[in-house]
């Protein structure tokens, strides 16, 4: 393989997403920050912890901003990374990651509205609790389309993992089964409201399992050696 001028090389862009996925905003924004701030099912407690507490909800919303823009970063460098097993289908993948991304973003702004909100003095606490419950709605719904664009860009990049003679394969099952339980965890609320399907969230580990190889393996791997 002949590296193209002006761009990485694979080890390069093997190193930079694995650090990547090691920066730990998007837990410390949804599972502390927003999930002890926003209560879905008690308005008004959540319309006083924004009251209370502005700079920690504004340090979350900052947080997962940043996480997109380290998707976007992502989106790039994995591309490279693949792009060896197939341009097309990884440009196709990069693109995916890209609009979920996007979808992301927008969905962002119904918490720097809610923000907005509930600091405007001229509103009735009772307008400010509706219109913060339902931005939050809003954020979590749109956060399910995102989630299900997410879910399809991970199994894209399974196929492309296992197609590749420089990556094992079983990495390549874990990241696909990873894209399944994404889709599948992001419908639950309107076709399996009957069941609980957190636990696939197990299937996540299939992630960091592999962010801990393209550190470790990926990283070393020369262009010189991948012969196509």
């Amino acid at each position: 393989m002949i590296k193209e001028k002006g761009t990485i090389s694979i080890g390069t862009a093997a190193l930079i997403t694995g650090l990547t996925l090691f920066i730990p905003t998007a837990p410390y924004a949804e599972f502390y920050v927003f999930k002890n701030l926003l209560i879905s099912n008690n308005a008004a407690r959540t319309t006083q912890n924004l009251l209370e507490n502005p700079t920690l909800f504004l340090s979350g919303i900052f947080a997962i901003l940043f996480t997109y823009i380290k998707d976007v970063l992502l989106a790039w460098t994995m591309y490279i990374f693949l792009k060896p097993v197939n341009a097309s289908l990884s440009l196709l993948a990069a693109w995916f990651r890209i609009v979920y991304t996007v979808l992301a973003i927008v969905a962002l702004f119904n918490f720097v509205y809610a923000f907005q909100v509930v600091n405007m003095p001229a509103f009735e606490a009772s307008y400010k609790n509706e219109q913060v419950l339902q931005l939050i709605n809003a954020r979590r719904f749109a956060m399910n389309l995102a989630y299900i664009i997410f879910g399809s860009y991970l199994i894209l990049l399974g196929v492309l993992i296992y197609k590749a003679s420089y990556i094992p394969k079983v990495m390549g099952v874990l990241i696909t089964l990873a894209g399944v339980a994404w889709i599948i965890i992001s419908l639950q609320p309107y076709f399996f409201k009957n069941y609980d399907l957190s636990w696939m969230m197990i299937f996540s580990v299939g992630e960091l399992f592999f962010a801990i190889w393209l550190l470790v393996k990926g990283s070393r791997i020369k262009d010189a050696e991948l012969v196509q």
